[in-house]
């Protein structure tokens, strides 16, 4: 039997697309109802620093938590929940569901670039599986219904991968340029992902050595895009490095302060590997300290506690590794069996297919590179602080990929040779 012609293999995979895109969209536009009528359910405290961070930008005073926090709250997100009230929404209620509105939003995007990413990486049967669970997903559904900054980084990242794979791929420089001004909107999102780009190295030069041995010839390529990649990312940042410098009084990297107080939240006596701000035993700070004194003083309280306790440091880093990929929601409100049933059929099957998925592609190592790379990058700097699950989901779309190939492994016969090879 004769393949069908790529416009013909293009047409299917558009029409399908487009039903997994609708039921995403359907199934985020019926979680967001019932956050809505059940609003504790979905509130975290966060959300209310960024309604308060919002309520300053409207106020003319800047991307500031208060008068004595001015750069302690990464701003692209507040920004975003601010244009809320310039159309009108005046109610923290209603800057909260507007702030919903925008994460279930980057959480429905994420779903045709994810198919756009996998296609390029694995095909089209692969790329539609791996939509479709990032359309049902119940963890990306949950949390598409916060006001939080998980879903809209993620949707950054999944973009700039695609971005990034263009650019090597052909050889544009202005593409890769591209790739880190949206990894820096992702820094801007969430600053934790400022060295992210450094992540994403290893996938450049592997998948340019790889080129150059097909073509049979050598590659020089590598250095130019990396350049381009992180010019992209510094571009975007270099104005709020240099909003924080003039606000604070000197360089500061990364972009906000209050790392101190999450390393002491993460590491010391209180500490259980999950977030408890509210357990500190904070050291003593001259009267009088700005926010980069204090942040000084946090830091260095909590790096001396862990030289005097290096043992405890580590049982504290296994604690957050495994509340981070942990099956289940954390948080004792959610651990109903309803959960706990939901938990065991949507998360186990996606871990340990995504396992065998590694191993299918073990001789890809450029593509596992990519795949990986978030995954590896968030695991470590969350093994150092707090753990959570919320800190996986920029993840676990690639991993949804790697559990698409193990899933359509046993079907492979039936494809056509074209996509076979």
């Amino acid at each position: 039997m004769a393949s069908p012609s790529p416009a013909a293999q293009g047409s299917t995979f558009a029409r399908h697309l487009t039903i997994i895109v609708v039921i995403a969209l359907a199934a985020r536009v019926a979680v967001f109802f019932y956050a809505w009528q059940n609003f504790a359910l979905f509130d975290f405290p966060d959300s209310h620093r960024y309604i308060a961070v919002a309520r300053n930008i409207l106020a003319g005073h800047g991307p500031i938590d208060s008068p004595e926090v001015l750069a302690g709250t990464d701003p692209a997100y507040p920004y975003l929940i601010a244009a809320g009230g310039l159309v009108g929404i005046e109610s923290d209620r209603g800057l909260l569901l507007w702030g919903r509105g925008i994460a279930s939003l980057g959480g429905w995007l994420i779903v045709p670039a994810l198919a756009l990413l996998a296609r390029r990486l694995t095909g089209d049967r692969t790329a539609l599986v791996a939509s479709a669970w990032a359309a049902v997903d119940p963890m990306s559904l949950f949390f598409g219904a916060t006001a939080l900054t998980d879903l809209p980084f993620t949707f950054l990242m999944v973009a700039a991968c695609i971005a990034l794979m263009k650019g090597v791929r052909e050889g544009r420089h202005g593409v890769a340029v591209f790739a880190g001004l949206l990894l820096g909107l992702g820094a801007l999102m969430r600053s934790t992902a400022f060295f992210l780009p450094l992540a994403f190295i290893p996938f450049v030069v592997m998948r340019l050595r790889r080129q150059a041995l097909v073509v049979h010839r050598r590659s020089a390529k590598s250095v130019a895009i990396i350049a381009c990649l992180l010019l992209g990312h510094a571009v975007v940042l270099s104005p709020l490095v240099w909003r924080q410098h003039r606000v604070l009084g000197e360089w500061r990297l990364p972009i906000r302060t209050g790392g101190g107080a999450s390393l002491l939240e993460a590491i010391g006596p209180w500490a259980d590997g999950g977030p408890g701000m509210d357990r500190i035993a904070y050291p003593p700070v001259s009267a009088g300290a700005n926010e980069l004194e204090r942040d000084r003083v946090h830091r260095r309280h909590a790096i001396d506690w862990a030289r005097a306790h290096p043992s405890r440091v580590v049982e504290l880093a296994w604690a957050k590794l495994k509340r981070t990929w942990s099956i289940r929601l954390n948080a004792a409100d959610y651990q109903s069996p309803l959960y706990l049933v939901i938990a065991w059929l949507t998360v186990a099957p996606v871990f340990a297919l995504a396992v065998a998925g590694v191993w299918i592609e073990r001789r890809r190592v450029d593509s596992l590179m990519l795949l990986l790379a978030p995954a590896v990058y968030f695991t470590l700097l969350h093994m150092v602080f707090v753990g959570s699950i919320r800190y996986r989901l920029p993840a676990m779309p690639f991993l949804f990929i790697l559990a698409a190939v193990a899933a359509i492994r046993p079907f492979r016969s039936r494809f056509d040779p074209q996509e076979r090879a």
